[in-house]
């Protein structure tokens, strides 16, 4: 990749040039923040837990849990069930991080500027660091300032260190390989039986009394959200666009403002061949530099050069592009790699260039001198630039004055909507994540919005193309639901269970039946039911009407012949009898090989990792560290459960 062939020089020169770091997508639900949600209204600074010097409270508790709430679609009622686990995370978090800083686990500056560029290849354009690229991006995809961001990512980072320094020892045998491999290549039949619950569920019907039951063992399934009435005001991007006029003179004036934006410096569009000699022994390294004259020979014999990069080239981001890294500016790589860039011509190849990195072989596509680009040339790009920047100075003119109306007749919505020209919009009692008409439901907007006091103006809240400025005027807290409001759920789920009782007392009663002698066929028959045989299948596969086969994974070890069940498989009950067993004959590829010993080592790692959190959870309690305040634990898993 680019950063190989980097100067060192130039990538701690971007380092200190910019607050940098990275980012990993996959972090995108515990970095999103979010407020409101539950009916939670205890002290947010009670302690729930002390962890060394550090405290878990309430305040932070409520923070994740509602973010992971809202992140993963669940709705009010996980709040009680997802409690006490996000606590237990928050407690881990911190005893890990203090581990990770005993150990000395420090993060680097080359490490979050390395992450960046892997993570954020878009932030950089022509080598450059787009500072306020960065800056926006982490706005609007975060909502959180830069330091924050990076505070969050330095901590992952430290994790992940602490991570690799546990697991990185865990090895899988080859044997172990093969093991799993004959282990997965394992086919077996069955004859099943399948009790429906759906069919059972159109039998069945619960009385008034039954509903009630229900309801009342049940109540904290059953509340209402939080709702919200909102009066709100939309400023439109485009329609403040469509209503600024450009003059010519404003675009050369920006132009002449701007010139230095508009120079190109001298420049090489380069295509490579790379053939690493990091951590190889001399005989290796002249081994590699015979091949390396041996694609230069086959390039200057006509071979394709982006088909010989493709095959042969270990720099795997451009190789997959046959070989090109676009273009670079002087600087930007390796003193002997940029001499040969910029010293040929275009269509011109190199012979075999040694760097630090291994053995390069250069192609040359196109090169660019130094220069001003004309106004002509750039007068489309000023244009948009212009427009945007004048629109984003109109909102922000704008926003202000529908803020401050909105705050003077805060009562009267409609005055403000006269006194900036603006509709007055309506949004009554609706639920966090309802679309507002014209505005939408973005997550910025949603937690403005469902954050802010009874009688607050909220805004402006900037979204994309459009920016909201709204009074809350209406605040109905989340509460515990009356049955006669959520009768119809009640019913449902009342006949789902009776539904999914009935269906497991009937392939109970199959399943001893067969189990004590009987023909599985003839005692499916009897109630109606019909019994089927499947095809061979594996471990990993799926079955008709069965769905995954690891939902009958007893039919790889019970012994043959006998019956199985019941088990719960998709919402139905199956009751199956093991017809035959195949061993798996062919030989792992190397590329299965690989793929298995990966997920072996993942799977033991895990468990590793978990291991070693339990002994160092066990000994900072021993050692007086760790103090979990179970009684406000309960409290506060209580009041989440509404």
């Amino acid at each position: 990749m680019f950063h190989l062939f980097r100067s060192r020089k130039q990538a701690f020169r971007i380092v200190l040039a910019v607050v940098v770091a990275p980012i990993i997508i996959t972090m995108v639900v515990t970095l999103i923040p979010g407020i409101g949600g539950s009916s939670y209204q205890g002290d947010p600074d009670l302690v729930l837990a002390e962890v060394g010097g550090d405290e878990v409270t309430t305040r932070e508790a409520q923070y994740q849990l509602q973010d992971y709430v809202r992140s993963q679609r669940f709705p009010p009622a996980a709040y009680g069930f997802l409690a006490p686990q996000v606590v237990q995370n928050l407690i881990a978090d911190k005893l890990l991080l203090q581990e990770a800083r005993r150990l000395g686990l420090e993060v680097t500056e080359e490490e979050l500027a390395d992450q960046l560029r892997t993570q954020l290849p878009f932030l950089f354009q022509e080598g450059t660091f787009a500072r306020d690229r960065y800056a926006v991006f982490i706005q609007e995809r975060f909502q959180k300032s830069i330091p924050e961001f990076e505070a969050e990512f330095r901590k992952q980072l430290a994790l992940d260190k602490l991570r690799r320094l546990v697991t990185d020892g865990v090895i899988v045998t080859p044997a172990e390989v093969d093991r799993e491999f004959q282990r997965r290549q394992q086919k077996a039949r069955i004859e099943y039986v399948a009790v429906s619950t759906a069919a059972a569920q159109t039998s069945v019907s619960s009385t008034p009394a039954e509903i009630d039951g229900h309801f009342q063992k049940n109540r904290g399934l059953y509340t209402l959200p939080e709702r919200r009435t909102f009066h709100y005001f939309v400023l439109d991007d485009a329609r403040i666009a469509a209503s600024l006029a450009i003059n010519p003179k404003d675009l050369e004036r920006y132009y002449s403002e701007n010139r230095d934006r508009y120079r190109i410096q001298e420049r090489s569009r380069v295509t490579h061949i790379l053939l690493k000699t990091t951590e190889k022994s001399a005989e290796e390294i002249k081994k590699i530099e015979a091949k390396a004259q041996d694609i230069l020979k086959q390039a200057h014999a006509g071979k394709d050069f982006a088909e010989l990069a493709k095959t042969n080239s270990e720099d795997s981001v451009s190789a997959a592009k046959g070989g090109e890294i676009g273009w670079i500016t002087r600087g930007q790589t390796v003193p002997e790699f940029e001499r040969r860039a910029f010293t040929m011509k275009p269509g011109e190849m190199s012979d075999v260039v040694k760097t630090q990195y291994g053995f390069h072989i250069l192609k040359l596509l196109a090169r660019e001198e130094a220069r001003l680009k004309p106004l002509k040339e750039v007068e489309v790009s000023i244009r948009e630039e212009f427009a945007k920047d004048k629109t984003d100075l109109e909102r922000s003119r704008l926003a202000d004055r529908v803020r401050a109306a909105a705050q003077k007749h805060a009562a009267k919505p409609e005055e403000a909507g006269r006194e900036v020209g603006l509709p007055v919009l309506t949004a009554s009692q609706i639920e966090r994540g309802n679309p507002l008409p014209e505005a939408g439901a973005e997550p910025a907007l949603m937690d403005a919005l469902f954050s802010a006091a009874k009688g607050s103006v909220v805004g402006p809240v900037l979204m994309t193309g459009k920016t909201v400025v709204a009074v809350v005027t209406e605040v109905l807290p989340s509460r515990q639901a009356e049955l006669a409001e959520v009768v119809e759920r009640v019913r449902t789920d009342a006949n789902g269970l009776k539904a999914r009782q009935a269906a497991e007392k009937r392939a109970k009663d199959l399943a001893e039946q067969t189990k004590s002698g009987g023909d599985i066929r003839k005692a499916a028959k009897q109630i109606g039911l019909e019994a089927k045989t499947s095809d061979w299948f594996t471990r990993e596969g799926s079955i008709p009407g069965v769905g995954p086969a690891s939902s009958v994974g007893e039919a790889f070890t019970a012994v043959l012949g006998s019956v199985v069940g019941p088990v719960s498989a998709g919402g139905d009950q199956i009751v199956y009898r093991v017809l035959e067993r195949q061993e798996g004959e062919s030989a792992a590829s190397v590329e299965e090989k690989k793929t298995i010993r990966q997920t072996l080592v993942g799977t033991r790692q895990n468990e590793a990792f978990e291991v070693f959190k339990e002994e160092l959870r066990e000994r900072l309690r021993k050692q007086g560290k760790l103090k979990v305040h179970q009684n406000r634990l309960d409290r506060f898993v209580s009041a989440n459960r509404g």
